[in-house]
């Protein structure tokens, strides 16, 4: 897998080339999906435009393949703009941000889980 295309993805996010970026996520095909850095960067596109459920997702699902504390970070930001307080702080606590997601995916359906 190339991560040099993930490391220019992410300069594109970061120089707010979002639409480049999410052309250039799309591309990147089946070899990225159980990537957590892909599915991270997906995540960040769709937040950044306003694509809340959507970022959500891809970042849930980023979680079942790696636990990064900047997708913990980014699902805390989106839920806190959603309204959801007690469940941002919850993710943003080392000691309670497991428990407080797997109960989120329970509770979602559609959320892949890897067997």
């Amino acid at each position: 897998m190339n991560e040099n295309k993930l490391v220019e993805i992410e300069k594109l996010i970061n120089e707010k080339r979002i639409d480049e970026a999410h052309f250039k996520l799309s591309k990147l095909g089946q070899d990225y999906d159980k990537n957590a850095n892909y599915l991270f960067l997906r995540g960040k596109v769709y937040y950044l435009n306003k694509l809340y459920y959507a970022a959500i997702d891809a970042l849930l699902i980023a979680l079942e393949f790696e636990q990064h504390d900047k997708i913990y970070n980014l699902l805390a930001e989106i839920y806190g703009l959603l309204g959801h307080f007690e469940l941002k702080k919850k993710i943003l606590n080392p000691d309670l941000r497991l428990k407080a997601i797997n109960l989120l995916k329970d509770q979602l359906t559609g959320i892949y889980r890897k067997q």
